[in-house]
């Protein structure tokens, strides 16, 4: 009599983990996930580059003129609106998080550990497809 509950709840728990595996793999083929990925990849590695317009060159490529006119027109701006932070540290990309928002739609979380402060930083990006390319249209925690 063990026998079969014990297979039936083997069954259920290879049908729960699968289901689970492909869901997971839905958001690794999210392509605004992976532009947010190459973005930030890109932009923070930039910022060792000895070519100072590089990092500009990146946002233009990555992102709508809506919101880099946001950020240009900005005449308080103290930090890196995109890193929530003056600098940056190559280690971040190591603790890159990239997840989309459940409850908002092309919402995306984008988050890394600060390795000084040992805190979390968040950002919540709005993200367009603009012909065929996904773009960073607005940063939600700016």
């Amino acid at each position: 009599m063990k026998t079969p509950s014990l297979a039936s709840c083997f069954v259920g728990m290879l049908i729960f983990l699968s289901s689970y595996c492909l869901g997971q793999q839905k958001v690794s083929n999210d392509s605004a996930a992976t532009m947010l990925k190459q973005f930030y990849s890109s932009y923070i590695a930039s910022w060792d580059s000895p070519d100072i317009k590089k990092s500009e060159l990146i946002k233009k490529q990555y992102c709508t003129k809506k919101i880099l006119n946001r950020i240009a027109d900005d005449e308080e701006l103290d930090a890196d609106p995109f890193l929530q932070a003056q600098d940056t540290d190559i280690d971040w990309l190591k603790t890159l998080v990239i997840s989309k928002d459940t409850q908002k739609p092309n919402v995306y979380i984008v988050s890394y550990l600060d390795n000084y402060t040992k805190k979390r930083i968040v950002n919540k990006l709005l993200v367009i497809k603009e012909g065929q390319k996904y773009k960073i249209d607005d940063i939600l925690t700016y």
